[in-house]
């Protein structure tokens, strides 16, 4: 069975692995085993529409290796760099199976993350992730479904829906991807999100004089819902070994989170108030370089 294109980009990450970020430069055309390294800059961490507190600009290195039977492995790791951060912000370990069957192609991956403790990345709370992408390509356009699971304390459920077709130019040379997607989850992972930035914030002001203990929580967590529209343009350029990509994409958010504060005052009176989230549009991007050896 050989290795397919998948052609596919989830821009908006929780990961930079294989099943996050474009892959048809490692796929395409290909039927040996190969190791693939690249390197890949991501302006601001941006996921199911939602933004982080503070802007998580990443360099992310990834090493790949694709069996031609279709079995891949690979590892990488966030390193986070701003004015006043430098350091390794997650680091990544996925395996999997590219599958294809006439114009039918899918993808199996199981991926464990490990976050640093200092981490204010959204899904810092997930451990790993299943997920399993299926496409068709009809021609004129090619629709594709991922169905992912992932692992915290608890369990999310996220759907992502997705529309594209590639258009290759220069004997196939660049490959540009008009992409429409529309995502919906669980929120879990939002939900101890929450919690750490209020801790966070909590100890930058003064806390209210007769107020014993203060949480947070996302109302419904368990429902899900749809969480954003993204269109993107994925741009691929090879050149001999190496490829070069870049992705723009807008997000799109919708639906904001009703969150819960939960105080308890020292007299024992209960207190609790509840807002929506703060929610915008979001440009971001993807740019990188990788190296195929075989």
């Amino acid at each position: 069975m050989a290795i397919l294109a998948m052609g596919h980009s989830f821009a908006q990450t929780k990961t930079d692995s294989v099943t996050n970020t474009d892959t048809t430069h490692v796929v395409k055309h290909h039927k040996h085993s190969f190791l693939d390294v690249g390197l890949t800059f991501q302006n601001n961490d941006v996921y199911l529409g939602r933004k982080p507190a503070n802007t998580l600009p990443y360099y992310i290195p990834i090493i790949s290796y694709y069996h031609k039977s279709g079995f891949f492995a690979s590892t990488s790791l966030d390193y986070l760099k701003t004015s006043n951060t430098s350091r390794i912000d997650l680091f990544t370990i996925e395996g999997g199976y590219l599958f294809t069957a006439g114009k039918y192609d899918g993808m199996a991956t199981l991926s464990k993350y490990f976050y640093n403790t200092q981490s204010t990345n959204l899904t810092s709370a997930i451990k790993s992730s299943i997920a399993w992408q299926n496409g068709y390509d009809l021609g004129f356009i090619k629709p594709s479904a991922t169905l992912t699971l992932n692992i915290s304390d608890k369990v999310d459920y996220e759907g992502r829906l997705e529309l594209s077709h590639t258009f290759s130019l220069f004997h196939d040379n660049l490959d540009l991807t008009p992409t429409m997607a529309a995502a919906g989850s669980t929120l879990h992972y939002y939900d101890y999100y929450q919690q750490r930035i209020y801790k966070i914030k909590k100890k930058k002001k003064v806390v209210q004089s007769g107020t014993a203990d203060v949480t947070t929580s996302v109302v419904d967590a368990s429902s899900f819902r749809l969480m954003d529209y993204e269109p993107s343009l994925p741009i691929e350029y090879t050149l001999g070994k190496c490829t070069f990509s870049f992705t723009p994409t807008y997000a799109i958010p919708v639906n904001p989170a009703t969150i819960n504060a939960h105080s308890i005052r020292d007299n024992g009176q209960v207190i609790d108030n509840t807002h929506s989230e703060k929610i915008a549009s979001s440009f971001f991007f993807t740019a990188g370089v990788n190296i195929l050896f075989r």
